[in-house]
């Protein structure tokens, strides 16, 4: 159904409701009203969904942030450690097939 159908059947039906009689009318009245105040409560929760899944987002953004920044750490210290003990450090091929385990993005 285009506009202009919707507009015309929208306008039809304001003029049916307009000719009944006054309890029939309060009565559709009452029914739009609670309508209405059902469609903001649904609104407002739908606001606070994706706000809430926004925050989700951010977090899960933080988190993976953190986790390869500790990441970077590890091998860092890794190095520093094979260095003061004087053996040669530890591949960062071997260090990616151990944390592939966990990160499903290198697949």
């Amino acid at each position: 159904m285009d506009e202009r159908a919707f507009q015309d059947e929208f306008s039809s039906l304001l003029e049916r409701i307009s000719g009944l009689p006054a309890r029939q009318r309060a009565l559709l009245v009452r029914l739009t009203d609670e309508h209405a105040g059902h469609q903001q409560d649904l609104q407002k929760a739908l606001a606070g969904l994706e706000g809430s899944l926004d925050y989700l987002r951010l977090c899960m953004n933080y988190l993976v942030f953190d986790l390869e920044a500790t990441r970077r750490e590890n091998r860092c210290l890794r190095r520093l450690l094979a260095e003061a003990e004087d053996r040669p450090p530890v591949s960062d091929e071997a260090e990616e097939d151990r944390e592939s385990f966990w990160d499903d993005s290198n697949d």
